[in-house]
């Protein structure tokens, strides 16, 4: 059992079937958070693990009122992922213009452009070999999609809402549960907002990188379906929600 998925039955474990009197002062905060300040001792917490690969990792009811968690834990999070196709096709439902929409994909792929502006398919390039050559394009490409309607479309498709799901998750939970954080759906938009002009190299939506799962730059068979995923980080995502939150 990996790291992540411990974590989430450790949740679970912690959670379920448990009085509101029986948790400690952090969880009780967040529990009083997320279900608006309507708790007591009268009922137990019911909390069990989404079977379904969604944005919620976790499901809370209490009384008749069940609300749905993402849960991240360490730096450097994969907070979503999708093959780059599909990817492809959320930008041009976005009314990207096209010319964006390559200069990200040029990235993802990583070829080297000969003198006459051609890919070389023979030349994979590193991210860092990428943007030494080619920074003033993902410059133009990250300008365009950190404005305030794009940010939120994906901010839903990366964090809310996902890409296969009818609703949206409650809050965002990372950490253990001896040491975690919270924000709540609607927070969750405003940070990124105020995140839009971070000076990162990257293709980025606020403080949140996108590109390739691996670049497989030498050709390594168990890394080649990497290759055409793209994957969202969230560096530092504990750090940016104890800052946000104590705003």
């Amino acid at each position: 059992m990996n790291y992540g998925l411990k974590n989430e039955y450790d949740f679970v474990e912690l959670l379920n079937n448990k009085y509101f009197f029986e948790f400690d002062e952090r969880m009780r905060c967040f529990l009083t958070e997320l279900f608006e300040g309507n708790v007591d001792d009268d009922e137990r917490f019911i909390c069990w693990k989404n079977r379904d690969f969604q944005k919620a990792d976790l499901f809370i009811k209490y009384k008749k009122i069940t609300k749905s968690i993402s849960l991240k834990c360490g730096n450097g999070n994969s907070v979503h992922s999708e093959p780059i196709q599909e990817f492809k096709k959320f930008l041009m439902n976005l009314h990207i213009p096209y010319k964006y929409i390559e200069k990200y994909m040029n990235y993802h792929y990583g070829y080297k452009k000969d003198k006459n502006g051609k890919k070389d398919y023979s030349r994979v390039l590193s991210a860092d070999e990428y943007k030494e050559y080619y920074q003033e394009e993902l410059d133009e490409f990250n300008t365009y999609i950190n404005k305030t309607k794009m940010i939120i479309e994906m901010v839903d498709r990366f964090l809310i809402r996902g890409r296969n799901s009818d609703y949206d998750v409650d809050a965002l939970v990372s950490g253990r549960v001896d040491d975690f954080v919270w924000i709540m759906k609607y927070d969750l938009y405003d940070l990124i907002l105020s995140k839009r002009n971070v000076e990162y190299t990257s293709p980025h939506v606020g403080c949140m990188t996108i590109g390739p799962r691996k670049r497989n730059i030498y050709s390594k068979t168990n890394y080649n379906k990497d290759r055409y995923v793209v994957c969202v980080r969230w560096n530092f995502i504990e750090e940016d929600i104890r800052r946000f939150c104590q705003k």
